[in-house]
């Protein structure tokens, strides 16, 4: 009887060593880390006019690595690569970690006249002219 619990023991934590072991494991493996990084490229724009515009990336390294490199603009947007569309060459500047975005509904749209401020309790608004 001895004999059958400790082949049962052996097996069991055998068992248990081969399909807990990650390297073994068909467990899926661990995601890697994304930051979200805020940066701004300035560049020299039409005329010569100094300018900049803020871009976010992902990137798995961290964002001041960034600082200083070549970033590449248009009239609507900068990119950190080279894109064919760009017209501006630029430097990156000030990237830090920001939290991610998160896609939304679209603001409601603001009724004519605009929206007027929360009134605290126990003061009467102003009087309508």
């Amino acid at each position: 009887m001895r004999a059958i619990v400790k082949v049962f023991v052996v097996w069991t934590l055998g068992l248990t060593v081969l399909f807990g072991s990650p390297a073994l494991s068909s467990a899926a493996p661990p995601i890697a880390a994304v930051t979200y990084c805020g940066c701004t490229c300035w560049y020299s724009g039409a005329g010569g006019k100094t300018q900049s515009k803020g871009m976010t990336f992902t990137t798995d390294r961290s964002c001041s690595i960034y600082s200083g490199q070549t970033c590449y603009c248009d009239d609507q947007r900068c990119y950190r690569e080279y894109n064919a569309a760009a017209r501006y060459k630029g430097a990156l500047y000030d990237c830090k970690s920001t939290p991610p975005l998160i896609q939304s509904e679209p603001p409601a749209p603001v009724p004519p006249g605009g929206v007027r401020p929360p009134v605290a309790p126990g003061v009467q608004p102003p009087a309508a002219r």
